[in-house]
């Protein structure tokens, strides 16, 4: 891209003396991966301001950099001058979109389930497909823009997921990435805190249709708000398999395409995943990927790290769910509790409810009762409601928890990702 370009995408002013006759090859926010004759975004973030790296980028060899600030560094490259360096990106996001514009976009989001149904549809679409998709969870305001400067020809369709934690965030990145296809998993407690109740998170998850002309909406036709979408092409997933059998290992079930049964494995545990497996394979039969390959995609995908990873050492079984939490998904992992073993529950506070922490924390109180579980360990603020041994800190939890182990014992291990449970888990596995 000419520098001349970025100028006109972006709206900026040079204020220095740079030249803009050279190109640049690729755009970057992060200094790390900054490679010779890139453009470097300066973004002004919470936790870091890119402004700090400007000269570590110019060493680096950019060959322009946009900043939000006034800055004095004698440099023959040119500095640009916008607004918003975050706004800049969406909007190099956008014209780099708008060049490929024949590639489909699916976009993917909802309260629980959207990396997992975003990682099952790339794996599906793989099979056929040279796919794009954001790495990990990089769904944001800077992650799904980043993604997008990657798409060209070389791709055949991308993948993006998007998350949110307010309104008109959704909205931003479906107008950045003008989906084809949308994908909405379904509507949780997940960020009611910033939202104030489930309608209003419904109404963010909608936001995915504001960047969409005419395309299709793909909704877990099983949740109470998105069956009841009037958006008239909207193709609802139902959860219509049959022969249904969960363990430890494995997740398998029978399932009617077009009149004809198929077998599903799935090696990952856990009933709540079904509809993000479902899901995936909807989109697979839309993109014309032939069944068997759809069917051996599935029985490829691996869980993430955090997410429902079962780890056995000597006679431990260890339900890594540490990633993060909320009410619908710490239920489902309830659900994988065998009454033959000695259970061990380890929660952390689910975070970001709000007004509703302690009436979420207090339903979970209540469910638990009815799950086969021995010893339920909390650490937090709001697990104090539910009846258990309550920690203040990690370390007493583990030495308590070093008293309790005997055979056959199963942990399972989940809370928000910033009340650090993941550090238990190494604990327990590390050497």
């Amino acid at each position: 891209m000419k520098i001349k370009t970025v100028l006109k995408v972006v709206d900026g002013v040079i204020i220095n003396n740079g030249s803009i006759l050279s190109k640049i090859r690729k755009i970057t926010i992060d200094t790390r991966k900054i490679n010779k004759n890139d453009l470097f975004i300066a973004i002004n973030g919470n936790n870091f301001d890119g402004h700090d790296f400007i000269e570590e980028a110019i060493r680096k060899g950019v060959n322009a950099v946009i900043v939000e600030k006034d800055v004095l560094i004698e440099t023959n490259i040119p500095i640009i001058k916008v607004n918003s360096t975050i706004e800049a990106l969406g909007k190099l996001s956008k014209y780099n979109r708008e060049k490929y514009r024949n590639i489909p976009i699916i976009a993917v989001t909802g309260s629980c389930g959207k990396t997992t149904t975003k990682e099952l549809i790339s794996l599906v679409l793989t099979q056929k497909y040279n796919v794009l998709k954001n790495e990990g969870s990089l769904n944001n305001h800077l992650g799904l823009p980043t993604t997008l400067l990657e798409l060209n020809n070389k791709y055949d369709v991308a993948v993006l997921e998007m998350g949110m934690n307010h309104l008109n965030e959704i909205s931003y990145l479906s107008n950045i990435c003008l989906p084809d296809y949308g994908v909405i998993t379904n509507i949780g407690t997940s960020h009611i805190g910033l939202l104030g109740n489930k309608k209003n998170i419904f109404k963010a998850k909608m936001e995915i249709l504001d960047g969409m002309d005419n395309g299709y909406l793909i909704v877990n036709g099983m949740d109470k708000y998105l069956k009841k979408i009037k958006y008239d092409k909207t193709i609802k997933v139902l959860n219509n398999i049959t022969n249904l059998k969960c363990d430890f290992e494995k997740t398998t079930f029978t399932l009617n395409i077009d009149n004809k049964d198929y077998d599903f494995v799935f090696n990952v545990p856990g009933k709540h995943l079904i509809m993000d497996v479902l899901i995936a394979i909807k989109v697979g039969i839309m993109f014309n990927v032939e069944i068997d390959k759809i069917i051996e995609a599935i029985s490829k995908y691996k869980m993430i790290k955090g997410r429902v990873n079962i780890i056995k050492k000597d006679d431990l079984k260890i339900i890594n769910d540490s990633y993060n939490s909320s009410f619908e998904s710490l239920m489902g992992s309830l659900d994988l509790l065998n009454k033959n073993d000695y259970n061990i529950v380890v929660l952390g506070d689910i975070l970001e409810l709000g007004k509703h922490s302690y009436k979420i924390h207090k339903k979970i109180a209540k469910n638990i009762k009815k799950r086969p579980i021995d010893e339920i360990l909390t650490i937090g603020t709001y697990t104090k409601v539910i009846k258990s041994n309550h920690f203040d800190n990690l370390d007493d939890l583990i030495n308590y928890l070093n008293k309790i182990i005997k055979p056959n014992t199963t942990i399972l291990i989940k809370g928000s990702a910033k009340m650090n449970l993941s550090k238990l888990v190494d604990y327990l596995v590390l050497p």
